[in-house]
């Protein structure tokens, strides 16, 4: 046991270690070292004497919070830290931390050992759940494809790890031999899956986003020679390929500029298909030449940068109106896309442009 509980221990310093020195000044970074601390707590905590058990205990309700905080942080752009999911994490870490600082687990009973341990751990499945549901959900609409890879891989594991720590402990079953494979398991897959991805595509920065409007722009001038009727020059020469991303590019702002983001539903698969490219080079393309590493993001600003422009220019028409021709299904998933990207609503972004000018 002593020989397990050494090897997950040097696996999660390994990667502490590697997460702290290439990434520590990421906030991801430091909830994956959060994360990782709260780990070690889960794996010493039959090793550690007994007047300190309190200290693990803390440390290892944390664990499915920050495993939720984890996926938020590393898988969307914005994450949902002001939410039902978040109070929900933040009550399986804080409920049973403050009940133990003022009662005994083993001698209350009744609403006291209800809200402050039982209903914690009823919300620690869901939780979790939810953790890897966001994994799931924006795997196919990030444009880092070897990010993609390696993070799914990683929290899948860290996953189901953090769900095998929670249950074992919720039913008594986390023993010493328990909470050692647990942890040499999972923790010893994620360090190779690091040092193989060289841990740079897990946490790699995309460039700044192009403004939307620059885009929009870009795309129409590009388009305008095909409309006056110019010819192309043929050449035998073979192209290179900074000349091929450059046609590549073009034909994704000429699909573009006719209006093909409006398309309700609008998917990569479907966009790619359109520009003749595969998902693959569709989604390297995006994210190399115009800095964005979310495909959603991507169609929302070029929508939210028309519906802004029309919202003035066409100040009788109804928002409802402006929200379906963009592309957007519901009213309310407009309204959502406005303001994250314009940090206000469509009545108060059109009132206040209106009044300014």
């Amino acid at each position: 046991m002593e020989f397990l509980t050494g090897f997950g221990l040097a696996c999660l310093s390994l990667i502490f270690v590697l997460i702290a020195r290439d990434f520590g000044r990421l906030t991801v970074a430091k909830v994956f070292l959060a994360l990782l601390f709260a780990a070690g707590g889960f794996l010493l905590h039959p090793l550690v004497p007994s007047q300190y058990h309190w200290f693990t205990i803390d440390l290892q309700v944390m664990v499915p919070g920050l495993f939720w905080l984890l996926c938020q942080f590393a898988f969307t752009d914005r994450p949902k830290l002001k939410s039902v999911w978040a109070v929900m994490a933040l009550y399986t870490a804080l409920a049973p931390i403050t009940a133990r600082a003022f009662w005994d687990r083993d001698v209350v009973e009744g609403g006291i050992q209800f809200f402050g341990w039982t209903f914690g751990e009823w919300l620690e499945y869901p939780v979790i759940l939810n953790g890897l549901w966001v994994i799931v959900s924006n795997w196919s609409n990030d444009l880092v494809e070897s990010r993609r890879r390696l993070r799914v891989a990683m929290l899948v594991i860290v996953g189901f790890a953090v769900g095998s720590a929670v249950v074992s402990l919720n039913f008594r079953l986390a023993g010493e031999y328990t909470r050692a494979i647990i942890v040499s398991v999972s923790t010893f897959t994620v360090a190779l899956l690091m040092l193989k991805g060289r841990t740079g595509a897990l946490y790699g920065e995309a460039p700044e986003p192009k403004p939307p409007a620059e885009l929009i722009l870009q795309a129409e001038e590009e388009l305008e020679p095909a409309f006056e009727g110019e010819k192309e020059t043929v050449s035998d020469a073979v192209p290179d390929e900074n000349t091929l991303q450059k046609e590549d590019e073009k034909k994704l702002h000429t699909v573009m500029a006719k209006g093909f983001y409006r398309t309700e539903n609008l998917t990569l698969r479907m966009l790619a298909k359109e520009i003749g490219l595969p998902e693959y080079k569709t989604r390297t393309l995006i994210n190399q030449t115009m800095g964005y590493r979310n495909f959603n993001d991507y169609i929302n600003q070029l929508r939210i940068s028309e519906a802004a422009q029309r919202l003035i220019e066409d100040p009788e028409v109804p928002i409802l109106n402006i929200s379906l021709d963009v592309g957007y299904r519901s009213i309310s998933s407009f309204n959502r896309a406005f303001k994250d990207i314009m940090s206000l609503s469509p009545t108060s972004y059109r009132q206040e442009t209106i009044q300014k000018n």
